[in-house]
């Protein structure tokens, strides 16, 4: 945040925690300038995906160019396809695990899956590579390491923008 850069090879090796307690980052050969902090395409995706939101997500994707203008596909389907990848910020509590993860791909990767056949209909646009990467990079690592706890309210106090309306209230008190 403080530099305004997001480091994009989130692999063990690349950090170390030093005597004082501080978080030493190594290795910036592949990182993303992020002047504005976190884009606010991907907030407003990420908030339309934990509302549930199909059309709004839709929507979304067809203005930021996560779905190419001559691309058709129900909204639906798109919702379908990214519900269970932010599972961990629909929950209060989520463990990662190998076998998750391994279900993910399945469903994403079985081009017999109806739901699968969205994945090469989405485009992803140039200046978000780097964010995917990071993003499937640590989901990797937290599904080997069985990471568990409140990845939502964590995810809400670094961008409470993305907070759904169900939740708005209850997190308010």
């Amino acid at each position: 945040m403080r530099a305004g850069l997001l480091h994009a090879d989130p692999h063990p090796g690349n950090f170390r925690i030093l005597a004082d307690g501080r978080l030493g980052v190594l290795d910036f050969g592949a990182c993303n300038r992020l002047p504005n902090g976190f884009p606010e395409p991907f907030k407003n995706l990420l908030r339309n995906a934990l509302e549930g939101d199909a059309l709004a997500l839709y929507n979304g994707f067809k203005e930021d160019g996560f779905i190419l203008p001559e691309v058709d596909v129900d909204p639906q389907l798109v919702l379908d396809y990214l519900l269970p990848l932010v599972e961990p910020l629909r929950t209060p509590y989520f463990e990662y695990t190998r076998e998750w993860l391994r279900e993910q791909s399945v469903r994403v990767g079985d081009p017999r899956n109806p739901t699968a056949k969205i994945g090469f209909q989405l485009n992803l646009p140039a200046e978000y590579v780097l964010i995917h990467r990071v993003t499937l990079g640590t989901t990797g690592i937290f599904c080997q390491l069985r990471a568990q706890g409140n990845f939502r309210d964590e995810a809400l106090s670094w961008f409470p923008e993305i907070t759904p309306s169900h939740l708005q209230n209850s997190l308010a008190k």
